[in-house]
């Protein structure tokens, strides 16, 4: 007999995630990987959660990406092929850090050269920062070194590439309160040419997020293996008790059935290695000789004594 229950159910849908990607797919995967570190970077050398997202890459003519430049914190860096590349960043970021270095003070009244001089070295220190997060962000992807060649506020002195140039541009908006502004990065597309080539024909599409390369994660993982519990057995034969019908009796004899001798050592029940009986130190020990699938015996020298015991002959 069926009872009838009354049963409320909630009605749940899944959300979806969409990225929307340009013409250069691995320069979006990386600016979305470089977007990620720098908001940590600033949380952390600011003490403020920032909402940082990355804009697609774009192809453009130097000279009309060059018209947007104004007076602002330019840092001028060298990549590939000796290829030079600007990293912009805007005056309302650069206002809030010194305000935040300041702890509020007034600044109005300086201008931006003169607060250039004053916070030039901690802004530095950030930014070289920020240059690391961005070549973290390529990891097993291709290998990016962008070495910071000199600062300034002049356009006129950051005229790096010829007017006809083509340059990649990228930019990652930072938010936080009223505070909105971005950092922008050029990079020459000459520069970036011998990276593309050999992953055209990459099929694998890269992961968004950096946690599964960073080394703590590796680690994490080995911590986690070494605090498990292990279950570690010799096993030195097997048998057929379909002989003795289920009947086990104290003082019987049951012959194991060995091939080569061996001791298989299950680990968690799962066959990992071979080795020989003996005794070590007066206690019964097995000497490893090689993994249940090698063919060779393992190269390690054992340094502890050890007194093989041999097989009887069955």
């Amino acid at each position: 007999m069926l009872q009838q229950t009354n049963i409320s159910v909630k009605h749940f849908e899944l959300a979806e995630a969409q990225y929307a990607t340009g013409r250069f797919h691995l320069m979006d995967v990386v600016f979305r990987r470089w977007s990620s570190l720098v908001q940590e970077t600033l949380y952390e050398k600011m003490g403020l959660m920032f909402e940082v997202s990355a804009e697609n890459v774009e192809q453009l003519r130097f000279e009309y990406f060059f018209s947007s430049v104004s007076e602002q914190p330019i840092y001028i860096f060298e990549t590939l092929n000796k290829g030079k590349g600007l990293l912009l960043v805007e005056n309302s970021f650069f206002t809030e850090f010194v305000l935040k270095n300041n702890a509020g003070q007034e600044t109005n009244s300086s201008s931006l050269a003169q607060l250039m001089r004053e916070h030039q070295k901690s802004l530095l220190d950030l930014m070289r920062l920020m240059i690391g997060d961005f070549e973290k962000s390529w990891l097993n992807i291709a290998e990016v070194e962008l070495n910071l060649n000199r600062v300034t506020i002049y356009p006129h002195r950051a005229r790096v590439m010829l007017p006809y140039e083509y340059c990649l541009v990228g930019c990652i908006n930072i938010s936080a309160g009223d505070i909105l502004s971005k950092i922008t990065l050029c990079l020459p597309l000459t520069g970036m040419d011998s990276l593309f080539k050999p992953l055209e024909k990459k099929k694998i599409i890269e992961p968004e997020s950096m946690e599964y390369y960073f080394p703590h994660v590796k680690q994490h993982y080995t911590d986690f293996l070494d605090k498990m519990e292990y279950s570690v057995v010799a096993e030195l034969g097997s048998t057929d008790l379909s002989v003795t019908n289920g009947k086990l009796e104290e003082g019987q004899v049951i012959p194991l059935e060995n091939k080569d001798g061996l001791v298989t050592i299950r680990i968690n029940g799962s066959p990992v290695l071979q080795g020989t009986t003996g005794v070590s130190d007066g206690n019964y020990s097995v000497s490893v000789i090689r993994g249940t699938e090698d063919k060779k015996p393992s190269a390690i020298q054992q340094k502890r004594e050890f007194k093989q015991v041999a097989w009887p002959d069955q």
